[in-house]
């Protein structure tokens, strides 16, 4: 999911169909409008996250539906920029501690829900 956010984000494309074979639910809703957000203001978002995903609960324990990852999502290198060129602010990325729940589909396993808490959390 990350890797296709990020894709996106280059060209606040909120229509990439990449975007839902990974996300669902509220978690495709907060991407989406991220990155609707960012063309309206004209922006983009340019670079990489680095991610250390952890697998904390799985559910049912026999044969799971459901999975929670904790991470620390570190967008210290994945900056907004105009659409024209520039930083839009001087303010650096950072570590952001991230709860997902992630669960599984007809067509494979899917984020569903994520909890991205501010800069400094991990």
């Amino acid at each position: 999911m990350w890797s296709v956010f990020v894709e996106a984000a280059a060209t606040s494309d909120p229509e990439s169909s990449d975007l839902r074979k990974y996300a669902q639910d509220q978690a495709l809703t907060l991407i989406t409008s991220s990155l609707y957000m960012d063309r309206k203001r004209k922006q983009v978002t340019k670079g990489d996250v680095k991610l250390e995903p952890k697998i904390t609960k799985l559910s049912p324990s026999a044969r799971p539906t459901e999975a929670t990852i904790v991470d620390c999502v570190n967008d210290e290198s994945w900056l907004k920029y105009k659409a024209g060129g520039g930083l839009v602010n001087d303010v650096p990325g950072g570590r952001h501690r991230t709860t997902a729940t992630v669960k599984r589909s007809a067509d494979g396993w899917k984020v569903s829900a994520f909890i991205l808490k501010e800069s400094g959390t991990c």
